[in-house]
């Protein structure tokens, strides 16, 4: 008989240890922000909690801050060589650029807060950079984007368990901040990360780097 686990014998009781191996990954491609425009948002959304219903938000915590510019969803690990051949030859062309943070804003929209985010200034070139990435990974077979690319960073979700009145809360509260732009920062390449989904909230892994052209 010849099977993949490994097997220990003791009498006529086999126990068997199965190595178990995750066949698919669920992944999403995005961007970076540098120390000081992290360290910047980290303070706005430190102050913001003591503004809004305090358990009513799940706060985006600072090591998952990004702006994210493809979720691929669960793809098999089988296909991550291609995704990186892939994704490299579509932003291989695409010159390294800045974009700037500016702005406080909510989806779908103040009266009905789901998502808190911030804005992104210079919004041409992320455009391309999605479209060129959305493009290429279809040929792996990931489905293509069918809303148009709106770069935004997202710092918190309103939860679930939020009563009315603290969603009519927190709309009119945030909507009389205003944030000024928060500085600006290049973009010289793209990251695959891994999300793995926990109880405590999601954990980030990156997987392989994806550099523009910096000529």
């Amino acid at each position: 008989m010849i099977c993949s686990a490994r097997s220990v014998f003791y009498g006529n009781l086999v126990l068997s240890h199965h190595k178990t191996k995750r066949e698919t990954l669920r992944t999403f491609i995005a961007i970076d922000l540098t120390e000081d425009i992290l360290q910047k948002i980290v303070s706005i959304t430190s102050y913001l909690k003591t503004q809004v219903p305090s358990n009513a938000i799940k706060w985006v915590s600072e090591g998952n801050l990004h702006l994210t510019i493809k979720f691929l969803g669960e793809i098999p690990e089988s296909k991550l060589e291609q995704i990186k051949t892939l994704s490299r030859k579509a932003v291989h062309e695409i010159h390294s650029f800045n974009f700037s943070v500016e702005g406080l804003g909510m989806f779908p929209n103040h009266k009905n807060p789901r998502v808190i985010w911030l804005g992104i200034l210079n919004e041409k070139p992320l455009v391309k950079l999605a479209a060129q990435i959305d493009q290429a990974l279809y040929e792996a077979g990931i489905p293509r984007e069918k809303r148009p690319f709106s770069p935004h960073l997202t710092i918190g979700r309103v939860r679930r368990s939020a009563s009315h009145d603290e969603i009519i809360k927190i709309g009119a509260v945030l909507s009389q901040f205003k944030v000024d732009c928060l500085g600006e920062m290049p973009v010289e390449k793209v990251r695959l990360y891994q999300s793995e989904l926990k109880p405590r909230g999601p954990i980030y892994t990156p997987l392989f780097d994806i550099p523009l052209n910096k000529v």
